[in-house]
């Protein structure tokens, strides 16, 4: 029997153990089990993002991570690596190598801006932010991550966490939902489109796609 669940703490574990095996070859996955648990714990830390997943016989067989983005600001990459700069860290001296990765090269740039925030904060820590955006903000649901083992495909575990997603968002008071997903991952991108959304930007690598759904 399956069952949908919000993750709890105690929960990470084997959520962490679906994303390994989802996604084998990702940087997150090379820097061990305690960062995946970290990087994971990011959705539990805040009233603005939540994780939920698809449990059986005590696995997780998938699972999705969500954020609610309500006004300008950092985005969940930002964030993400922020909560967990301290676990990357300790990670990488254990597995120095892993700073050649393909998808950490990618990242230079990305990462130089995380540590200069970090920096920043340490800084200015007492400093309240007062930077402003005049343009009209519309707040929507961003799926940040979905995840599937890879033995579980095909049994329709995909679209029930995205019908899932969609459930929890009308719940939530929102209508706009939106994600980016690799150009190259036609499959993922095919999945999205049987389900109901559609591509609103194609920027290189990264597609982006949106659903806009009805108010209960």
């Amino acid at each position: 029997m399956t069952e949908i669940k919000s993750a709890k703490t105690e929960d990470l574990e084997k959520i962490a153990a679906c994303h390994v095996a989802a996604f084998p070859a990702s940087l997150s996955s090379a820097l061990g089990q305690k960062y995946v648990m970290k990087m994971l714990g990011w959705y539990l830390s805040s009233e603005n993002t939540f994780l939920f997943y698809i449990e059986s016989e005590g696995q997780c067989l998938g699972y999705c991570g969500v954020m609610i983005k309500k006004t300008w600001g950092v985005g969940s990459a930002s964030s993400m690596a922020q909560f967990s700069f301290d676990q990357a860290l300790r990670s990488f001296i254990v597995r120095p190598w892993l700073v050649l990765h393909a998808e950490l090269r990618a990242k230079y740039v990305f990462i130089g801006r995380n540590l200069w925030t970090r920096l920043k904060r340490l800084v200015n820590r007492n400093q309240k932010n007062t930077s402003t955006n005049s343009t009209i903000f519309e707040p929507y649901v961003a799926l940040v991550v979905i995840g599937v083992k890879p033995d579980e495909h095909g049994k329709g575990y995909g679209s029930l966490l995205l019908q899932e997603f969609e459930k929890r968002t009308v719940e939530l008071g929102y209508t706009k939902m939106l994600l980016s997903v690799l150009t190259d991952n036609s499959k993922a991108i095919k999945s999205y489109k049987r389900n109901g959304w559609v591509i609103t930007l194609v920027n290189g690598k990264s597609t982006s796609m949106e659903k806009r759904l009805h108010s209960l």
